[in-house]
């Protein structure tokens, strides 16, 4: 069995997807370790020609076509993958130079136990957590339970996600990441594992924006709740750190007016639900001035109160 299966659901971007690739194998780790399975389920033609050449030149690389709608591409992938671990890679993020046999390490220095690990490169404040309860997870997660990069499972809790499971079809990664909700440890590897290629918004998926991270998100946040998984502090911690995210997205793409791929239209009918249109207004024009004046946070929430009021 390969140690750990690297993941990369695609929709068949070739500027992204070589270089992770070639990032992966000029590491020049030994081949028999890892595995790499790349499911497409894009309708480029040109990347399935250089995708099918790139495999033969690598007996542990899989690719295959797949028809599975958006992000159920990734369960495709975790379907195929037979090793140890499952880990999912973003088909823009290169692996930095020596992180694959990091990640090895790490794979089988916990291959006894199997806690849930989660690999936030990064994104978060410390280099290390080790946390006793799946509520302190989710908590010191946040907004990146939403995050795939982060994912990956063992394969022998994979087999036990019954067949029928009915799984979210726009976060399915972040089902996967919550399978597991009685562990005894759950770690937090903040290395860094991975670069983002730099490009804009245009070709990163076509979904709802407002109301994956308004409402759907939230939702499944709630549900870990309900389910009697989370404390109400914790979701509530979560619920704040998605509304800051939000007014983020609002002043990339509502006030900003980045180009994007994504479908802006339904943040008035995802607002009222989880959070206030004025809140999330509000919080996005409170970021513009920071940037644009750096004043002091008083002087700010007075301008951002009189700007909405003039409205």
């Amino acid at each position: 069995m390969k140690i750990i299966s690297l993941c990369i659901p695609t929709n068949g971007i070739v500027e992204w997807v070589f270089p992770v690739l070639d990032s992966i194998y000029n590491q020049n780790v030994n081949e028999s370790l890892f595995e790499v399975i790349v499911t497409d389920n894009g309708d480029n033609k040109k990347f399935n020609k250089l995708m099918t050449d790139y495999a033969l030149k690598h007996k542990n690389l899989i690719y295959r076509k797949t028809k599975a709608f958006m992000f159920y591409n990734q369960l495709e992938a975790l379907k195929l993958a037979k090793g140890e671990y499952l880990k999912f890679i973003n088909h823009r993020s290169p692996l930095v130079e020596g992180s694959l046999l990091k990640l090895i390490e790490t794979i089988k220095k916990y291959s006894d136990t199997k806690p849930v690990i989660y690999f936030s490169n990064k994104a978060l404040e410390k280099d290390f957590y080790s946390l006793k309860t799946f509520d302190e997870f989710v908590k010191t997660l946040r907004r990146f339970c939403s995050w795939t990069t982060g994912v990956g499972i063992w394969k022998e809790d994979y087999k036990r996600i019954p067949s029928d499971a009915k799984i979210d079809k726009i976060s399915p990664h972040s089902f996967i990441l919550f399978s597991e909700r009685k562990k005894d440890l759950y770690i937090v590897d903040n290395v860094r594992f991975c670069r983002e290629i730099e490009t804009d918004h245009s070709k990163k998926g076509k979904y709802d924006l407002f109301k994956a991270f308004g409402v759907e998100e939230p939702v499944i946040a709630l549900n870990l709740y309900i389910d009697g998984d989370i404390s109400s502090k914790t979701f509530k911690y979560i619920k704040n750190d998605y509304k800051k995210f939000l007014c983020e997205l609002y002043y990339d793409f509502k006030i900003r007016k980045i180009s994007c791929s994504y479908d802006l239209n339904g943040f008035n009918d995802a607002m009222g639900i989880f959070y206030k249109k004025s809140d999330i207004i509000k919080g996005a024009y409170f970021i513009c001035f920071k940037n644009l004046l750096g004043l002091p946070v008083r002087v700010l929430k007075k301008l951002v109160k009189l700007l909405l009021r003039k409205k």
